[in-house]
């Protein structure tokens, strides 16, 4: 076992992150000479799940910290080997969850030492029943959401963004986890506050 070896191996998927530019924002018509990468997508997804986590934390829920910052900095390392592939595209999501199932193996089997720990992360994140799990997907999509405001502060149309908003309202709901559907609705509603600014009518998502 080496472990500076297996340490830069790691420590080189997450560069390519950083070079990675997320697919979705092209997709959706979104003209901007740089948009994000998936590195600067994963920070914001850790940053967001510390904080959820303290305030769960603060109104007496049990959450293992380190593993909710572990799980949202791995979350997605698979794109490293597979690219990109944007959540709007919802009739691949059967295909992108076997490829970052089967790029997530081939990552742990390069490391020795590591190799383990990672699986059971990614394991736990796929499953989405553990509280921590369910914090880190509640992240990533606000993470999303929040970049998709400050591109409407830019001048983006909210029209073309609002495929981000519809697809992830079902999702928010199925993490039951009040403080992440709080933001949402926030992040909604500063969505709906871009609309209206820019003289773009939307079809309003009704609350459940």
């Amino acid at each position: 076992m080496n472990l500076t070896k297996e340490i830069l191996g790691l420590a080189n998927r997450g560069q390519t992150l950083k070079r990675l530019m997320r697919t979705g924002w092209s997709l959706a018509g979104v003209d901007c000479a740089r948009t994000e990468s998936v590195g600067e997508h994963t920070y914001g997804t850790v940053l967001n799940a510390l904080l959820i986590s303290k305030a769960l934390v603060e109104r007496g829920e049990i959450i293992d910290l380190g593993k909710v910052a572990a799980m949202a900095t791995i979350h997605d390392l698979p794109e490293s080997l597979i690219t990109d592939i944007p959540r709007t595209a919802v009739e691949l999501q059967k295909a992108k969850q076997k490829a970052e199932r089967v790029a997530m193996k081939r990552i742990t089997e390069t490391t020795q030492f590591f190799g383990g720990w990672l699986l059971d992360l990614w394991s736990d994140l796929e499953d989405g029943n553990s509280i921590e799990a369910r914090i880190v997907l509640g992240a990533d999509l606000i993470d999303m959401l929040v970049h998709a405001v400050s591109l409407e502060k830019s001048g983006v149309s909210p029209d073309i963004l609002d495929q981000f908003f519809t697809n992830s309202h079902d999702l928010v709901q199925t993490l039951n986890l009040e403080l992440v559907e709080g933001i949402f609705w926030e992040l909604y509603n500063e969505h709906l506050e871009n609309a209206t600014r820019m003289g773009v009518s939307l079809t309003k998502i009704e609350w459940k």
